[in-house]
């Protein structure tokens, strides 16, 4: 999966945002589209496909998993309905379930009575009183998730947020869809989320920039074959407040705050776009504490840093520190 090389298409990850740039001439041609879907800019560019299909579908997925539309799956389910596990909204939460149970802690899917509460992203943030906070807390939970049959509900009180993991999943049915119709190579960045789709000409893998969480920085050069990647970090969404006190938008499920963590920024390279959705924001959470435990992984591969500045590089992963 992760072999030396270069590809004429550069990705640089900063504050969450992946740009990329595309050079022509002996590759294939290319075709683009750019679309805002999942409260953040999709950019496209993809051969032996049409980026409209991709753009169709990412929508119809953003009708299922946007918690703010009334009409979409998650607010139906956020409301009492129930919803069938053979639907999109209930494979993703299947899915993420199963990652839970895996993994164990920092990442809460039954959170977002938390996230309503403080409302880091909304128009107006703000620090809740204590009992609000432990009375959100109580809420979260997968004993919270109550499955009979094919079918899903929640226990009332309880809601669902899908922000740790809808875009990595969404990224998986594309690369889904992009096999169905036989596609070549591309791209389709999420922000905070890149699918690295086929083989180009020659063979030649990806070469990835990432930068770090300031201004300009750039942590070194990672060269992948295709794969899935997710960047958490705290400086992404954020708000202080009148004491100049920074909140990120990241929150501890157990504590009901947002997340204490050494690192400023985590990048997760692996085959599954929902798995690097969740690792990403699981290992950011976890900080320097446990990053040992991820950096010597099969299944993944990660790049990241810390507030003293020190980057922490898979073993295995072609990465050029700047």
């Amino acid at each position: 999966m992760f072999k030396k090389s270069f590809w004429s298409c550069g990705i640089l990850a900063l504050a969450g945002v992946f740009s990329v740039s595309c050079v022509s001439g002996r590759d294939a041609e290319l075709y683009e589209n750019g679309i805002f879907v999942m409260d953040t800019y999709c950019d496209i560019k993809i051969s032996g496909a049409s980026p409209e299909d991709i753009a169709e579908l990412l929508y119809e997925l953003d009708g299922c998993f946007d918690r703010y539309d009334e009409n979409s799956q998650v607010s139906r389910l956020n409301r009492g309905e129930n919803i069938s596990l053979s639907t999109e909204l209930g494979k993703l939460i299947e899915s993420s379930l199963s990652l839970q149970e895996k993994y164990m802690g920092g990442v809460d899917i039954t959170s977002g009575e938390l996230t309503e509460l403080w409302g880091i992203t909304s128009d107006e943030p703000h620090v809740p009183e204590e009992q609000e906070i432990k009375a959100a807390v109580d809420t979260i939970g997968v004993e919270h998730i109550v499955i009979s049959g094919d079918m899903i509900s929640l226990d009332s009180g309880t809601s669902i947020d899908l922000g740790a993991v809808a875009k990595g999943y969404a990224l998986d049915c594309v690369k889904a869809l992009l096999d169905e119709k036989g596609a070549g190579y591309g791209v389709a960045s999420m922000t905070s989320s890149i699918l690295l789709y086929g083989e180009k000409p020659e063979s030649e893998p990806f070469r990835i920039a990432v930068r770090g969480a300031q201004d300009g920085e750039i942590l070194g050069t990672a060269e992948v074959e295709s794969c899935f990647l997710s960047t958490s970090g705290g400086y992404e969404r954020y708000f202080t407040d009148s004491s100049g006190k920074t909140y990120s938008h990241i929150l501890d499920p157990e504590t009901g705050y947002p997340s204490e963590t050494d690192l400023t920024t985590v990048t997760v390279f692996c085959e599954n776009g929902l798995l690097s959705d969740y690792l990403s924001t699981l290992i950011y959470m976890g900080g320097t504490a446990s990053i040992e435990e991820h950096l010597d992984s099969d299944e993944y591969k990660l790049v990241a840093a810390d507030k003293d500045g020190n980057v922490y590089v898979s073993d295995g992963l072609i990465f050029i520190e700047e």
